[in-house]
């Protein structure tokens, strides 16, 4: 049982159930888009494999020390909280969980969990050309979990007015064109984007310029930075307030100091009303964060931090540090981001 905020960041050491903490939440969104959770529209089951996760088999799901008779999961709301047993028709089980818990109605709660965007840690790399989507779940503008549906999506989208709190302040263009330049240019100064239709393939091209020129460049030729950071942007401009957005390392391929400010970014998107799973390993993205906070731009108690050091007997060795107005934070668990400091420590001889 873990809280979540606006702006949540899931940190810690490899194999201690961050992506673990995430998955139910894709999972249910899963459910939701396909409606297969519905017994009335699909056949009452939870698609283990689908767009947004491919968990495999119920096998690979269960705990191993789990019968299929004793296999159970909650929902829950508040204080409030029902058993739902994996055996036979789950899913139509689960929506009757929600169902209960949102006073009758499971659409408002349903809708949303549908509406739900996951970016994975493996996104499309650089290429000559993006596939256009087969489908769309209601007009969601989901960019794909590797990102290969964001040129599409910034194409729809290019002249569509984005909201004013989530424009990178101090920039000029109310469109989401001209914004993913503006926070583009916020990751690396002088960057901006542009998608060109290729109308006999039924694909699109996306090309970069560097330093303000109007000198267009293939991804392969500025590298995976750009590649990587411009499903997220779409993804976060394109989002209505109160949809989620979940990243697995939006650090990726990123100097440090655009590291940093993609923290920043982050709380700025998480203040105008996008709730986000972030998963990094990344300290220039949490202190980039906390630096948002000490600035006034997300208050303290929105920002959620969870370190997941590893499951000890009798709790699930999840710690949940706090921060304060300074973007201070009370407590630092060994392995929580100190590995910069131990090292300086071991070069100086101070260990």
């Amino acid at each position: 049982r873990v809280p979540l905020r606006p702006l949540t960041l899931f940190t810690g050491y490899n194999g201690a159930g961050k992506s673990t903490a995430i998955q139910p939440m894709l999972l249910l969104a899963q459910g939701a888009r396909l409606r297969s959770w519905k017994a009335d529209q699909g056949d009452g089951k939870l698609p283990l494999n689908g767009d947004l996760v491919r968990l495999g088999s119920s096998g690979d799901v269960l705990r191993t020390a789990s019968s299929s008779k004793g296999s159970r999961f909650l929902v829950s709301s508040g204080e409030q909280s029902v058993e739902v047993s994996l055996v036979g028709k789950a899913g139509d089980r689960v929506l009757e969980a929600i169902t209960e818990l949102s006073g009758g109605d499971d659409g408002v709660v349903a809708n949303r969990i549908g509406r739900l965007v996951h970016l994975s840690a493996v996104r499309s790399g650089p290429s000559d050309a993006f596939p256009i989507p087969d489908r769309s779940y209601s007009g969601l503008p989901d960019v794909g979990a590797d990102g290969r549906y964001a040129s599409y999506w910034y194409h729809e989208l290019a002249d569509n007015v984005v909201e004013e709190a989530k424009m990178r302040p101090g920039s000029e263009g109310t469109t989401l064109r001209r914004q993913v330049d503006a926070w583009l240019d916020f990751l690396a100064p002088g960057a901006s984007a542009n998608v060109q239709s290729l109308a006999a393939a039924s694909s699109l091209a996306l090309q970069f310029s560097l330093s303000g020129s109007n000198d267009w460049k293939r991804p392969a030729n500025v590298g995976y930075g750009l590649t990587y950071a411009f499903p997220v942007l779409v993804a976060l401009l394109a989002a209505e307030p109160g949809d989620i957005v979940s990243i697995d390392s939006p650090e990726a391929h990123l100097h440090p100091r655009a590291q940093s400010h993609m923290g920043r970014m982050l709380a700025h998107f998480a203040a105008a009303g996008v709730q986000l799973l972030i998963e990094t390993h990344s300290d220039h993205v949490l202190n980039g964060a906390r630096l948002a906070v000490r600035d006034k731009v997300l208050p303290p108690a929105a920002m959620q931090l969870l370190f997941f050091g590893g499951a000890r007997e009798g709790a699930h060795g999840v710690i949940t540090p706090k921060l304060d107005e300074s973007g201070r934070i009370d407590a630092w668990p060994e392995g929580f981001f100190d590995q910069g400091e131990t090292d300086i420590a071991d070069l100086a001889g101070w260990n």
